[in-house]
């Protein structure tokens, strides 16, 4: 089914000043169906893709590009999400984010979702794989209001691994926050400098060379729900070439999963199944499925 797709002017449009920008602002029509209101970016980001899944009720997958071979060096991507009251939106990228050396200048990657009150966002990008040489620091920040629902799936490769490139990136820095109305529930940095901190042979990675961390904020989310999220993993650890750990967040309302293993791709679908146990039941809608 085609997506109708409303432009406007009502962002203001900065001057290019060698940074990629990306800015979209999702609102919902009089038959519940969230839409594109807004949006605007420039090269090498992109909104590549739309479209509304069968059977659905309303919410809007949505896919971005970087038509570049990747992150170079010295670049600058920031990305602006804004969900208004109700909206829905299941958000992915049509490939890994390859962030290459950085000789000069490092590279910088900035996300920033705003999400209204009942608003929900189903966040799955694509594998992180930082390049030999690289530095790269990713700043996400998730700000939500009353009853929204946030499920963010963050996947990283210690770099090109069947070009035999493991933990040879120069640093690589990532920070995600979560607020709901104004109160921190999740500060989460991961940084490693391999050069320094010698992670490849250390017992923090042990011998895997993949982690994935799955972030679901959510009002319904107990101990029940836990259970469900660890027996669904548990089975899909059987054979140790995954090994995981989910806890409850502090503020209740949300649980934090962390794993490890040697492929994105079965971290990912990991983190899919995870998610998936709990979807029917707290959103009434099927599994996920994320077309690629």
């Amino acid at each position: 089914m085609p997506i109708i797709i409303m432009p406007t002017t009502s962002f203001t449009r900065a001057r290019f000043d060698g940074k990629s920008r990306l800015r979209a602002d999702f609102r919902v029509d009089q038959n519940g169906k969230t839409f594109i209101h807004d949006r605007y970016y420039t090269a090498p980001l992109r909104i590549s893709r739309t479209f509304r899944p069968d059977g659905g009720s309303g919410e809007l997958y949505l896919y971005t590009t970087d038509v570049s071979p990747g992150v170079l060096d010295g670049d600058h991507y920031q990305s602006e999400w804004l969900l208004s009251n109700g909206a829905h939106v299941i958000l992915s990228s049509t490939s890994a984010v390859r962030l290459h050396p950085t000789p000069n200048h490092p590279s910088v990657i900035e996300q920033t979702f705003h999400i209204g009150k009942r608003a929900i966002l189903e966040f799955f990008p694509e594998c992180v794989i930082p390049f030999r040489g690289s530095n790269c620091t990713m700043n996400t920040e998730f700000h939500l209001e009353q009853d929204s629902i946030l499920v963010y799936a963050d996947v990283w490769s210690a770099g090109r691994i069947h070009y035999g490139e493991a933990f040879e990136f120069d640093q690589y820095t990532s920070l995600t926050e979560v607020t709901r109305e104004n109160r921190l529930i999740v500060w989460d940095k991961f940084a490693l400098e391999p050069g320094r901190d010698l992670y490849g042979g250390s017992p923090a990675f042990m011998s895997y060379t993949h982690s994935a961390a799955l972030w679901i904020v959510c009002p319904q989310i107990g101990n029940e729900e836990l259970g469900m999220i660890r027996e669904v993993l548990r089975k899909n650890s059987d054979d140790k070439q995954m090994i995981f750990g989910a806890s409850l967040l502090a503020h209740q309302g949300g649980v934090a999963v962390r794993m490890l293993g040697t492929s994105a791709e079965r971290l990912q679908q990991c983190c899919l199944s995870a998610w998936n146990v709990l979807r029917p039941s707290l959103l009434q809608k099927p599994a996920l499925l994320l077309r690629k």
